[in-house]
């Protein structure tokens, strides 16, 4: 399967997606370019420019974001702040180490299969 997003695309959606409604990502620079790639791809807002906020990702924009990756993972914010991670398209923690990011994707997964293996024993 071909990658719809790279890397410096990845991490923009994750802050955009990531943001509380007040708050807006400010791009700079090369930022600016895979923004523009963003929007000709209809995953962000073509009333978007220089600065990104949560309402500005497009439904097609997340699905196609979160279809690339699995139900838990860890994205590096785009300004180095922290990792962003999600579970089940929301947002779970941002630690400040990968280190860190890891360890809590590890513990979720490992949560999740417990999860399902008791429904199955349930069941």
């Amino acid at each position: 399967m071909s990658k719809t997003f790279t890397d410096l695309q990845k991490r923009i959606m994750a802050r955009a997606i990531a943001q509380s409604a007040s708050e807006t990502l400010y791009l700079r620079e090369g930022h600016i370019a895979s923004c523009k790639s963003l929007i000709k791809k209809g995953f962000i807002d073509q009333h978007c420019y220089t600065m990104v906020q949560t309402h500005h990702v497009t439904p097609e924009g997340k699905a196609a974001f979160f279809a690339e990756h699995g139900d838990v993972f860890a994205i590096h914010d785009i300004y180095d702040n922290c990792w962003i991670i999600f579970e089940d398209r929301k947002v779970i923690a941002k630690p400040r180490s990968e280190e860190n990011a890891q360890r809590i994707v590890a513990a979720l997964k490992v949560l999740r299969e417990q999860e399902r293996l008791e429904q199955k024993t349930a069941a």
